[in-house]
């Protein structure tokens, strides 16, 4: 039995690696930095009786990636005025009312699908295909 558990991790962290390169490739937001997809990670591990493949984003603000944000306030912290852009000159404000961002997914959608290649990789494993 415990040849079949470590043969269905090597599967799930085959799987994974599939998963993590499409994820870094196909990521759906512009980058900025070179950081949201170069965080992006993908693994498998043995937990108990179970063996577990995860998909996540390595950033604070994967969530927001991932979700989106609602329409909410910006006010200045650290100094008394905001200071930005907007076309060829600088605008200061105290706050300003951000209009949110949409969700530009690729954990979830990603996930549901590698859902079936790691389903078939494991009953090939486990000689039940």
């Amino acid at each position: 039995m415990k040849r079949m558990k470590i043969a269905t991790l090597w599967a799930a962290k085959q799987q994974a690696g599939l998963a993590e390169g499409e994820m870094r490739t196909k990521f759906p937001w512009t980058p900025r930095t070179h950081t949201a997809h170069r965080a992006l990670h993908a693994g498998a591990e043995i937990s108990g009786d179970k063996v577990v493949m995860y998909l996540a984003h390595g950033v604070k603000y994967g969530n927001y990636l991932e979700e989106g944000t609602p329409p909410h306030k910006i006010k200045a912290k650290n100094k008394p005025f905001l200071k930005f852009r907007v076309g060829g000159r600088f605008v200061t404000a105290k706050e300003v009312n951000h209009p949110g961002t949409k969700p530009r997914a690729i954990v979830l959608p990603t996930a549901k699908k590698y859902k079936v290649s790691l389903r078939d990789a494991v009953l090939k494993v486990w000689g039940a295909e």
